[in-house]
């Protein structure tokens, strides 16, 4: 599979070998559009094959990466994150045991929340990032907009068969949580909670590839 792909999801290529996995985005906002995001990657389920597969030097035909390489990897996102102006308090996990990776930090405004987003994306899809913004917020309007731009089938088309079973049975899950109150959400899958002041939306991977779910939301918070 194109590694560029997975990157969108994840930092580590072992999501090569492996369908059961949870990608997790939690973001809190503040009024004024500053807030705090955790980024999860959970491979836990998948955690006894994965162990094993890690014992290996490669497996159908994709070498396996070292626990050395996989630290390498989430360094390098770590600090391009760090180094984005804006972000702050910049902490990350890597737990082999349980094979869990967290990235979280804190940021300015959305404008420093998309480019930390960005440093998970390709040289192209950062630019795709820059003229299309993955998170707005409108402080005025109290209107807060979670955006996707990728056509994921396009590329998920471009795989092999073997490959495409890395998203058979993937899930991702959004929880956005705010100080002013939920007035209305335009995605019909997310979930407002009993306080108002958090949503969640979770998804099969496979139904966000194919089109038949989407990520995209307009939230409109109370005045």
């Amino acid at each position: 599979m194109n590694k560029r792909l997975l990157l969108l999801f994840s930092v580590i290529s072992i999501f090569l070998f492996t369908s059961c996995f949870e990608f997790v985005e939690e973001v809190t906002f503040n009024k004024d559009g500053s807030g705090s995001a955790v980024l999860t990657i959970n491979l836990s389920k998948s955690k006894t094959k994965l162990a094993s597969i890690m014992l290996l030097d490669s497996i159908n035909g994709y070498k396996v990466p070292s626990k050395v390489t996989i630290r390498k990897k989430v360094q390098e996102i770590v600090s391009k994150i760090k180094g984005t102006k804006g972000v702050h308090n910049v902490k990350n996990t890597l737990d082999f045991n349980e094979f869990i990776v967290t990235v979280s930090c804190d940021f300015d405004n959305v404008e420093a929340l998309n480019k930390v987003i960005a440093n998970f994306s390709s040289k192209k899809h950062i630019e795709a990032i820059k003229k299309n913004k993955h998170f707005t917020f409108n402080e005025k309007s109290k209107t807060f907009t979670r955006s996707h731009h990728f056509d994921l089938g396009k590329e998920f088309r471009k795989t092999k068969n073997q490959d495409r079973k890395v998203f058979e049975t993937a899930t991702y899950t959004s929880v956005y949580r705010f100080e002013t109150p939920i007035k209305s959400t335009e995605n019909n899958q997310a979930r407002i909670s009993k306080s108002k002041k958090a949503i969640m939306l979770h998804l099969q991977a496979q139904d966000i590839i194919a089109n038949k779910q989407t990520i995209k939301n307009k939230i409109q918070l109370e005045n």
